[in-house]
């Protein structure tokens, strides 16, 4: 669980002193340099279960601020259910319990081999049960991820900070569905097709030259 923590003084970034600590669930948050967030301290905790608390610890001096924030449910999926299929193009729209949360963010995501997939992600709407997002491109046909991300705003009071702010949107919860052939564009290729003869059927026909019309026998079979 990625953990992100920018402590500011009048709008300007702060640097731990030498003694400072900082820790998140007991496990120790390193500062590092970016040209997006600016001068920030990141590091990665074990994931807490819904209903637990996220708790980090910021000491100076022998004084210590604390800051706790819930470990969110996910959204509740109610469709598409896991194992459903659904069509790769247009728009999905995916129904949920409807939360408390500041908002919910959606993800699509497919692997499709060692080191490709089709991934993409939608920016948040609403807490209200309904979640629309356009589908990935490069999505094909089989199993693929339909995920919701669930985020929560708090501002915290009683840390020892002058404020604080607590933005966690990690509560995650995902529905593996089948990604459907398109059938329109499947029907077309196979309604189209080209004979290509491969040097064995060219010798044959050189050494049984014949003027009569050429009949050709092909199966197809469709599932």
């Amino acid at each position: 669980m990625p953990i992100y923590i920018s402590l500011l003084s009048n709008h300007v970034a702060v640097h731990l002193d030498a003694s400072d600590t900082l820790a998140c669930n007991g496990v120790e948050i390193q500062g590092k340099a970016s040209n997006i967030v600016g001068y920030h301290y990141e590091g990665g905790v074990p994931r807490v279960k819904a209903g637990g608390v996220y708790e980090c610890v910021y000491t100076h001096a022998g004084a210590r601020a604390v800051i706790r924030a819930p470990a969110l449910a996910g959204p509740n999926i109610i469709s598409p259910k896991a194992g459903d299929t659904v069509a790769r193009t247009g728009t999905l729209t995916v129904t949920y319990v409807p939360g408390t949360g500041a908002g919910v963010s959606g993800e699509i995501n497919q692997s499709q081999g060692l080191l490709s997939g089709a991934f993409s992600t939608y920016s948040g709407q609403p807490d209200n049960g309904t979640y629309t997002m356009p589908k990935a491109s490069a999505l094909k046909p089989g199993a693929g991820w339909i995920i919701l991300y669930r985020s929560l705003l708090s501002v915290p009071s009683g840390t020892g900070f002058k404020s604080a702010t607590v933005v966690d949107d990690a509560a995650a919860t995902g529905v593996e569905v089948q990604w459907l052939w398109d059938r329109k564009r499947h029907n077309r290729v196979m309604d189209e097709f080209a004979i290509v003869f491969d040097d064995q059927a060219r010798r044959w026909l050189d050494e049984h030259p014949n003027r009569d019309a050429l009949v050709i026998a092909y199966s197809d079979t469709r599932c």
